[in-house]
This record gives structure tokens, sequence and C-alpha cells, in this order.
């Protein structure tokens, strides 16, 4: 055991514990994609503000200190996102689909970046780039079918992304203690 393991088991349980609220944040999504849109519309707001706060807690209280910015970058991302998806639901669908499909843009380059920063350095960066690339593909397919299948495949692609999310945050935390640098 190195002198650094006791120094990331404190931060590690805000991982886990985040990737595990996103797994069950997707399940249940994808188990509800024929809700009525203005329904889609809240939840959505709803999981993507509480994963924000999960993640801000990661951000605040974790240990890993080279990508605590762009951890609270992202985390400040999924706030905003979601109070904003909370404040206009009336006529937040269309541009929910929008801002979301640009959240896994954004996303999967920040996870491609800090995968192939932490290649060799924490056993988990194989997922982080995994889910990087997954969460581009999703946006992607949210700007091919924009606006016709706006209804029902945010609840869809929501819930596929926030599974990957949930898996690489999860592994991430758990691989901390074997980390030489996170």
């Amino acid at each position: 055991m190195t002198g650094s393991a006791p120094q990331h088991s404190a931060g590690r349980i805000w991982y886990v514990l985040g990737g595990i609220l996103c797994i069950f944040v997707g399940f249940y999504a994808i188990g509800r994609p024929g809700l009525a849109a203005l329904a889609i519309t809240q939840v959505i707001g709803i999981f993507t503000l509480v994963s924000g706060v999960f993640l801000l807690f990661a951000a605040l209280f974790g240990k890993a200190r080279q990508h605590r910015l762009l951890d609270f970058f992202s985390a400040a991302l999924r706030i905003v996102v979601g109070l904003l998806i909370l404040g206009n639901i009336v006529k937040g669908l269309l541009a929910l689909t929008l801002v979301l499909g640009a959240v896994f843009v954004v996303e999967g380059i920040y996870s491609l970046a800090l995968g192939f920063k932490l290649r060799g350095k924490n056993p988990a960066w194989g997922w982080v780039v995994f889910n990087g690339l997954m969460a581009l593909i999703l946006g992607a397919m949210l700007f091919a079918k924009f606006p016709s299948d706006a209804a029902w495949v945010i609840g869809l692609l929501f819930g596929i992304n926030s599974i990957f999310t949930g898996v690489t945050l999860a592994t991430f935390g758990m691989a901390l203690p074997r980390a030489q640098e996170a």
C-alpha cells in the first residue's frame, strides 16, 4: 500500500456513490421513454441537476487535484442545464434536445481528454475514454433526428449516457487506491 492510498480512499466514495446514482437514473429513464413530453423534460431536468450536485461533491471532496477544475466545470454544466430545463418545462422539450446533445458532445470531449491524460496512471482510464466515445455518439444521434424524435428519444439517450457515466464514475472511484496519480 502506497502513502497516497489513504488520501484517495476518503474521496473515492463520492465517485462510487455518484456512479451508482447515475446508473439508477439511467435505467429509470430507459424504462420510461414513452412518458409525455412534459414529464420527460421535468424528470431529465431533475436528474441532470442531481448528478451535477454529486459530481460537485466529488470535485469538492475528492483528492484528485489535477482535474478538479474540469470536474467543477462538468458539475456546473449539469447543474445549470438542470435548472434551465426545470424553469422552462412547457417550452423546454425542443431546447432540451439541443442542450442535451451539446452536453453529450462536451462531456465526450472532456472524457476523451481526461482518459488519455490518465493512461498509465489509473487502471480505469479505458472506461473514461469509452464513456467519452459513447457520449459523442449519443450527441450525434440527438442532432441527427432533431426535432422529429424529441418527445421520446431524450429519455432513452439520457438513460444510456447516464449508465455509461455511472459505470465510469464507479470504476474510477474503485480504482483510486491503485492509481499512481488521479
